[in-house]
């Protein structure tokens, strides 16, 4: 089993996908869940939520998010670099989406006026957390993941087709699935500039 670190060193965005067999749908729903479960958020708010598409909801929402895309790419060459990426997406196991409850945020900002200016700071950050979270587990049991924002292009799809009520924002797709290509090379800013001790 990998170690956290090995997982975080190990992590790469994959967009190039295909389907895993079996796929252990249960299994990938329960993990997901768990991460949901047990990620930290401000006051305990809970506010991070997400809904998974298998299937054929899955390969659907990715043609719609082609149908959406498509007329606002100008030039042929970015055409075919879109629609390979969103087959590279369809062609997966499935997609998270993350969701944000506002009904929950607006509460805080009301229970806790002193606050109030940091609560979508601190909401931020708990899906940072989550999607993290999600990522690695996902990529700890072998799938290909990348994280990608076709909001608010997509959003009312997603309420009207996913029963997904308004007060939750959308932030995030989260495409993943067996591993069918390889990852561009990553480059990495000299730590001296990131990292500091005293």
């Amino acid at each position: 089993m990998k170690t956290v670190i090995n997982a975080i060193n190990s992590r790469r965005s994959m967009t190039q996908l295909k389907k895993t067999i079996p796929l252990h749908q249960e299994t990938i729903s329960q993990m997901i869940q768990d991460v949901l479960k047990n990620t930290p958020s401000a006051f305990n708010s809970q506010s991070s939520a997400a809904i998974v598409v298998f299937n054929e909801t899955h390969e659907l929402f990715w043609e719609e998010v082609r149908r959406r895309v498509l007329p606002l790419v100008s030039d042929e060459g970015a055409k075919e670099r879109t629609n390979k990426k969103i087959d590279g997406f369809k062609s997966g196991d499935g997609t998270v989406i993350f969701l944000e409850n506002q009904t929950i945020n607006q509460s805080l900002r009301e229970r806790f006026p002193l606050y109030a200016s940091s609560v979508d700071l601190w909401a931020d950050q708990g899906q940072g957390f989550v999607q993290y979270g999600v990522w690695l587990a996902l990529h700890e049991q072998g799938f290909g993941v990348s994280l990608q924002h076709y909001n608010p292009l997509i959003d009312d799809y997603i309420y009207d087709n996913l029963d997904i009520q308004r007060h939750f924002k959308i932030v995030g797709q989260m495409p993943f699935g067996s591993i069918a290509g390889e990852p561009s090379p990553k480059k990495f800013i000299d730590l001296k500039q990131r990292y500091f001790e005293r």
